[in-house]
């Protein structure tokens, strides 16, 4: 019930995170973490914009249309399942135990890649925030120390309680939202070019230029399910969660889509090169006169990275939690914290991969811009996968229980079809290198998951851990 006070922590020794604890509110934060939508504005969508041309808004309306069916058929689970795994779940629910393990090993890929590069944009906003405030760019060594502080900073509240890492979110993203609206708000008022002829009749558009920008557009809701990786801890679950799930999309879609209205105008109306800068908020904010705005909105883009990070962390830790109880990871990572009842051994290991990973790259010279875009994609083709998994799992999950209908089956096909469109175009034609390489990287990163899941030894039947429980609650 809503006004249910949180449960206490489990008992020592047990293997249990906490149960009915967390609210709507606190489960929306979760996902609207999880995708950051002030880093989005301030990082992705101008970059879409770049290679979308006029037709961006047009193209992201059929890319939210798309999202909408995946939520659809994500929700087939989420309302009758509450699970820790979240897409692993689902999909061996419909598909078996390892089509469940490969979903779950490219979530988890996802995961780590959302936290590593998340680490990466915020120490990088940071880095130009400081900066620009005393003149003094960090060197590589400051970079890197910089990347695992935030990491750490990040780690802590997803270690210390669900609920505050959830509250953290919240506010990091309200604070950072705040700050985006008032620079695009404070942008239209200066420039009145309310009406942009060339966006509403898509002047220069094409096949070509949305093709290029599809996989990109795709990437920009990836995350709203995550909430569902927090399908144990919450309150009414199967009913909260799916509800959430869309309540995520549609209000951030209506957001992007006024972002990407407003960003393509102020590069008409201003003659600016959004592709061109790191920081286009903060170009922008300065060719309207209020350079205050501009080093708020990085310091914004920041925040957002941020929580964005401790979003991963919470979904991902879950998911590998999950997996290690299911004897498709070793049986140490399926440990809760005896007093915070958080999954604090994947905690730690996505913190380890998430401050070793960046630190490398760097001191290798790879670029901060260069590690973000690189670690980004490979986070995409995780969400992909995982996605496409479930869509594929929904008819035969329906049908077992005899609720298959000719509308769940289209949902199903034409959810499938985008995600596929989505791995195809961002694979053909090849990419140059590096990018025609991070393919295989994630592909080798998913065998060796699976390898792993292979070698592990089985639980035997009827064994639980002390203070586990049923992964499964069917309402």
């Amino acid at each position: 019930m809503p006004g249910t006070p949180p449960s206490p922590p489990p008992a020592r020794g047990a293997a249990a995170l906490r149960s009915d604890c967390l609210s709507a509110l606190e489960n929306l934060a979760q996902s609207i973490g999880t995708m950051g939508p002030v880093a989005t504005i301030g990082t992705v969508l101008p970059l879409l914009i770049y290679k979308s041309g006029n037709a961006t808004w047009l193209l992201f309306l059929c890319v939210m249309a798309a999202f909408c069916l995946i939520a659809a058929s994500v929700n087939v689970f989420a309302s009758k399942i509450a699970s820790a795994g979240s897409l692993s779940t689902f999909a061996e629910r419909g598909l078996g135990r390892r089509a469940g393990s490969l979903a779950g090993w490219s979530y988890v890929v996802a995961m780590v890649f959302v936290v590593t590069s998340s680490g990466v944009s915020c120490a990088y906003y940071l880095a130009m925030v400081f900066a620009r405030a005393t003149g003094v760019t960090p060197g590589v060594p400051g970079l890197i120390g910089l990347t695992a502080a935030v990491v750490l900073l990040a780690w802590w509240p997803a270690h210390r309680d669900i609920r505050l890492s959830t509250k953290t979110m919240l506010a990091a993203e309200s604070v950072s939202v705040l700050v985006i609206a008032v620079i695009l708000v404070a942008g239209m008022l200066g420039t009145r070019h309310w009406v942009d002829g060339p966006q509403l009749r898509l002047q220069g558009a094409g096949f070509p230029q949305l093709r290029l920008g599809f996989m990109l557009a795709f990437m920009t809701l990836a995350g709203f399910e995550s909430s569902s990786t927090l399908g144990e801890e919450a309150r009414t679950a199967t009913r909260t969660l799916p509800r959430v799930m869309f309540l995520c999309i549609l209000p951030t879609g209506v957001l992007f889509v006024g972002g990407i209205y407003c960003l393509t105008s102020f590069s008409h109306s201003l003659n600016l090169a959004l592709d061109q800068t790191d920081a286009p908020l903060d170009m922008i904010a300065r060719s309207i006169g209020l350079p205050t705005l501009g080093w708020m909105s990085s310091l914004g883009v920041a925040i957002s990275c941020y929580g964005c990070a401790l979003g991963g962390f919470n979904a991902g830790s879950r998911v590998v939690y999950s997996m290690a109880r299911s004897r498709q990871l070793w049986g140490c990572l399926e440990a809760v914290h005896p007093r915070n009842g958080t999954p604090h051994r994947a905690l730690a290991l996505f913190a380890a991969i998430a401050i070793v990973v960046p630190g490398a790259m760097l001191w290798a010279g790879v670029t901060m811009s260069g590690a973000m875009d690189y670690l980004m994609q490979i986070a995409s083709f995780g969400f992909l996968g995982g996605y496409l998994l479930v869509c594929l799992a929904v008819p035969f999950y329906l049908a077992r229980r005899s609720e298959l209908r000719p509308g769940r089956l289209v949902v199903a096909v034409l959810s499938v079809a985008a995600i596929s469109a989505a791995f195809v175009m961002s694979l053909v034609p090849v990419p140059d290198a590096p990018w025609r390489y991070l393919p295989y990287v994630f592909g080798g990163l998913v065998v060796l998951g699976m390898l792993v899941s292979g070698g592990v030894r089985p639980r035997p039947p009827g064994d639980l851990a002390p203070g586990a429980i049923d992964p499964e609650t069917v309402q």
